[in-house]
């Protein structure tokens, strides 16, 4: 096998091995975008620094609030307040 086959050949095995572990890495759950719920957060005036899939249709968010860190649960629809705060 010459050195451009075998250069070859490695590139297409990393390349399979990255489409298959790309999903894994992906994110929190299947279809979660975090940085779309993110941007709407900060648009609806919430100081959030991240959001991950909670369960069904809510969603948490990690909150800056009076200098402090907090968890807080939204709506995915509607982005209202679900729940106490944590």
């Amino acid at each position: 096998m010459t050195t451009l086959n075998k250069t070859s050949a490695l590139a297409l095995a990393a390349l399979i091995v990255g489409a298959v572990a790309t999903p894994v890495l992906a994110g929190d759950s299947y279809g979660f975008d975090s940085d779309y719920y993110l941007a709407r957060l900060h648009y609806a005036g919430v100081n959030a620094i991240a959001a991950d899939d909670y369960s069904g249709e809510t969603l948490r968010a990690t909150v800056t609030l009076d200098g402090k860190t907090v968890f807080e649960f939204f709506d995915k629809n509607t982005l209202q307040p679900v729940g106490p705060r944590l």
